[in-house]
């Protein structure tokens, strides 16, 4: 079930984006025309918690994905949807000359390698990659190798996805792998040099998402267990105020200046482990890929809206930075709403995007 990575065929389908993440649902629906993607409809909703009760957080995500239908109205409920974090494995491969028939059996085995996943029990969907801009020479000597990118996830974590949007009133199309929605969208709507090496980092509540772009046109992605809760406890911690405090001082111009003063002096602390695991990320890609740096970093995710944070960010990488709105470049026409979502908090909708482009 999981999505065709490179499928670029026109759907006959209406198909909405469908991100679905521990804090928050988010439901975009996209119209293509000649000039481009349109914005017809934007919703969010915000996932209630309930604690360390799984069953009762289920429940939970599925009322917010319920109440994203229900605004969406009846038309807008065939989704692609998106799996991320431990759900799911994003690996690019690199074969010798092997013929037709003995790929899959080499994708297998090599998925048996690098995913921690039971083979029984999880979904694997691949796709071969043409290395881009090659001359002819470098095409006829690349002609003999297999580039491609396999994406692995559980059986479980796909039907838990389906499961809710099923039990909330919708029916799942396409299951994606977030972070190639990501990349997706980001190449989409930014022109990129082929000679050059991007990172597109998603810094959302529970996890943070790097996926490096290089010149071999396969994804590298590493998921990170640091994101914005854990930086919001951090600054809690340091600088002895409540974790409530932490949120308005960072999401409120007119909160309290004292508070605000303690989230700023605690902030540089609070980011330190995000920041040193994504130079780290970059560097050991670098090493991978002998010299290939990351020169350019595009930010986006839910934290991406707090001002203070990307700055603090921007100054603690050693690449340089810029805020990825995709809403910069897709006209919005998704009502007064909708319309203020996205343009003020645009960078957050990168996901939900990139899995609203998906055609079938």
């Amino acid at each position: 079930m999981l999505a065709n990575v490179l499928n670029k065929l026109q759907t006959q389908i209406e198909l909405v984006g469908l991100d679905i993440g521990t804090a928050s649902v988010k439901l975009v629906r996209l119209l293509k025309d000649a000039k481009g993607y349109t914005a017809s409809l934007a919703i969010q909703e915000e996932i209630e918690s309930t604690g360390d009760d799984e069953k009762e957080q289920q429940a939970a995500v599925t009322t917010a994905v319920k109440r994203c239908f229900d605004k969406a109205g009846v038309s807008s409920r065939n989704v692609v949807c998106g799996l991320e974090g431990s759900q799911v494995v994003v690996r690019g491969f690199k074969f010798p000359a092997l013929p037709e028939v003995a790929i899959d059996q080499a994708v297998q085995f090599e998925a048996r390698q690098v995913c921690p996943f039971d083979d029984k029990h999880s979904v694997l969907d691949y796709q071969l990659v043409e290395v881009p801009d090659l001359t002819p020479e470098e095409k006829e000597a690349a002609a003999v190798r297999r580039h491609g990118l396999m994406v692995v996830s559980t059986s479980d974590a796909v039907k838990e996805k389906t499961q809710i949007i099923n039990n909330a009133g919708g029916r799942t199309i396409l299951v994606d792998a977030g972070a190639l929605a990501l990349i997706n969208c980001l190449t989409t709507l930014q022109p990129l040099d082929a000679a050059t090496t991007i990172a597109i980092i998603d810094v959302g509540a529970t996890y943070t998402h790097v996926v490096i772009y290089g010149q071999d046109g396969l994804p590298f992605v590493r998921d990170l267990n640091i994101a914005g809760t854990d930086i919001i406890k951090a600054i809690s911690d340091n600088a002895e105020i409540s974790q409530d405090q932490v949120r308005q001082a960072l999401s409120d111009s007119q909160a309290d200046d004292e508070v605000k003063n303690k989230v700023l002096l605690a902030m540089n602390d609070a980011i330190r482990p995000l920041a040193t695991a994504v130079n780290e990320t970059l560097r050991f890609y670098s090493f991978q890929e002998k010299g290939a740096g990351v020169e350019t970093i595009y930010l986006c995710g839910g934290f991406s809206l707090v001002d203070t944070f990307v700055e603090f960010l921007t100054d603690a990488l050693s690449v340089e930075v810029k805020l990825f709105n995709p809403f910069d470049t897709i006209r919005c026409d998704a009502g007064k709403e909708g319309n203020e979502l996205l343009k003020t908090g645009g960078s957050a909708w990168a996901t939900a995007t990139g899995l609203a482009m998906r055609t079938i």
